[in-house]
């Protein structure tokens, strides 16, 4: 399923415009993503949580040429499905 997907489901779910329903994906995605730069969990209940974690700096290898690469601390996104999400039959 792709961001499109997502925009005729809840089209078709709300009986809403697309165009309108675009603008509503749209603005809960720019808001989780703006949560996420903030460093903030997300939780959707039913659904899962969204955390933000640090990540080590390490060493890696180029596959290619098999040298040692540096790689710098940063951050990553986590999710953690809930028990709603899990339990799918």
């Amino acid at each position: 399923m792709i961001k499109v997907d997502i925009i005729n489901e809840v089209s078709a779910t709300a009986s809403i415009t697309k165009v309108k329903a675009e603008q509503a994906v749209e603005a809960v995605l720019d808001a989780m993503k703006n949560s996420m730069k903030r460093g903030e969990r997300i939780e959707l209940r039913g659904f899962g949580v969204f955390q933000v974690k640090p990540r080590k700096r390490g060493i890696g290898r180029n596959p290619r040429t098999g040298k040692e690469v540096r790689i710098p601390p940063g951050r990553t996104i986590r999710f953690k499905p809930g028990k709603d999400l899990q339990n799918i039959p």
